[in-house]
């Protein structure tokens, strides 16, 4: 009997729609139609690739409006930001392609070693096969996109496993391949449980790679699951993004920066701002300010354009949320906003006089629009604060002193630093990733395509007659 995922809305639990469990038996089946497909395209010249992969992007932006509100009814995203990722998604995909055509081999020097001066040595870039991807639920669409791209303009194959929580938008794009001239089952998505996708997939010999963005725990496991077949991994991991404000920092400016991080997607970003390390002489002000800010924001249902900010994913994380704001006010925090939920809405909180020992100050990622506020007295320690943390992902700096902030940055352990902004900014021609246990790779379209291909080398012996 064919299993089927119930995909509910966050904010009024309404039924949005069903999909399919492939069994252990299709798993395999799709990996073998993966593998066809796969082998026929790599041998699709790039201009027909490229012509393709440009179709697929006026698809996108043509079914902006229907993947959007999709995206909105399943997840609890505010229908002007499921918009923009969606139809942004398709100038990421652009982007990706316009750089393939401007990938190119090498001629390597051979006169500089005796003995090899008649030879030519040129190389080439080959696909890896068939990769599996996995997207989370927060950036569905563009992750998607940033995953599939660099993958398919190289020349593999994708099996793309969907959030559970909100799968269907993804799956909706991933459709309209369908409607294109590309070998059939070269991007496949779909839901699937754990245990089959496991076993069936991330530890199937015939995978050569696998890109995930989620937690380092689920990383961990993936490279377990990777390690036998020496898999290529590609992993974006955990955050507990940090930004120090400086004494000198504008405290509106920084209010509105903080909001922006941080509200935008009730604060279920990677890379948003977790921990605000404020210097003790403004922290009062920043914090006053913040509330009066706080309170203008409209609330509620996700498709309604004036909606600033609607649910988290599900009821069961807003619990969390909570969980761990009760955690971290236990150990001495005080809460002056917030700190409530109703059903799936997590009201955007503010901890004060949160000391740098808590745990939110160093790995408890609270994945929610959530601001702790933890004090410093000197530069020196704002950055013992900040890279107090097993993970790396982005930070920040605001401050008027410029000179100061690109020092001061130069000691963070992150793969960004955001100056006089907050730290979930990224551009799409961003190498994106972290230090320390944030993950393996970069993400962005100056560095991708190389980690989804592999270099070969031609060697032509005595092709000089000197």
């Amino acid at each position: 009997m064919l299993k089927m995922l119930d995909v509910t809305n966050p904010f009024n639990g309404d039924l949005v729609g069903q999909t399919p469990l492939p069994t252990a038996e299709e798993m395999l089946e799709m990996v073998e139609k993966a593998k066809k497909a796969q082998e026929e395209w790599a041998k699709y010249p790039l201009w027909k690739r490229t012509k393709i992969c440009y179709e697929f992007c006026d698809l996108i932006v043509k079914n902006t409006d229907e993947i959007a509100t999709l995206l909105s009814k399943e997840m609890g995203k505010p229908i002007t930001q499921s918009t923009s990722e969606t139809g942004g998604s398709a100038n990421i995909f652009r982007g990706f392609v316009e750089r393939a055509n401007h990938i190119y081999g090498e001629v390597l020097s051979t006169e500089n070693q005796p003995g090899f001066e008649n030879d030519l040595i040129f190389t080439t870039r080959e696909p890896l096969g068939v990769l599996a991807c996995v997207i989370p639920f927060n950036y569905p669409i563009e992750l998607y996109v940033h995953k599939v791209a660099p993958a398919v303009i190289m020349g593999n194959a994708c099996l793309v496993k969907a959030p559970s929580a909100n799968p269907l938008a993804m799956i909706k794009l991933n459709e309209l391949w369908d409607q294109l001239d590309a070998p059939k089952g070269l991007v496949q998505a779909f839901a699937s449980d754990r245990i089959v996708y496991t076993e069936k997939l991330l530890k199937n010999p015939d995978i050569a790679g696998i890109s995930l963005t989620g937690s380092t725990k689920a990383g961990i496991e993936m490279a377990k699951c990777g390690a036998p077949t020496l898999k290529h991994l590609f992993l974006e991991l955990g955050g507990n993004d940090g930004n120090i404000v400086r004494e000198d920092a504008d405290i509106d400016y920084v209010t509105d920066e903080m909001i922006a991080g941080r509200i935008f997607n009730a604060g279920q970003t990677c890379c948003a701002c977790k921990r605000w390390i404020v210097h003790t002489s403004i922290k009062d002000a920043v914090a006053d300010m913040l509330v009066e800010k706080l309170k203008k924001l409209k609330i509620g249902d996700a498709l309604d354009p004036q909606t600033d900010m609607s649910t988290v994913i599900s009821e069961d994380k807003a619990i969390q949320v909570i969980e761990q704001v009760e955690h971290t006010i236990a150990q001495g925090a005080k809460c002056i906003y917030g700190g409530t939920r109703d059903g799936a809405i997590v009201m955007p909180t503010v901890l004060v006089d949160v000391d740098k020992s808590y745990d939110v100050a160093s790995d408890l990622e609270i994945f929610g629009p959530v601001f702790p506020i933890i004090p410093f007295e000197t530069d020196e320690e704002a950055l013992e604060i900040l890279n107090n943390c097993s993970f790396g992902l982005s930070s920040g700096i605001i401050t008027k002193d410029l000179k100061k902030a690109i020092q001061m940055g130069s000691h963070i352990k992150s793969g960004a630093v955001v100056v006089n902004g907050q730290s979930s900014y990224r551009h799409m021609e961003q190498p994106f990733g972290g230090y320390k246990m944030t993950g393996l790779g970069r993400e962005g379209i100056n560095c991708t395509l190389e980690e989804h291909s592999q270099v070969k080398s031609y060697i032509v012996k005595s092709v000089f007659d000197k």
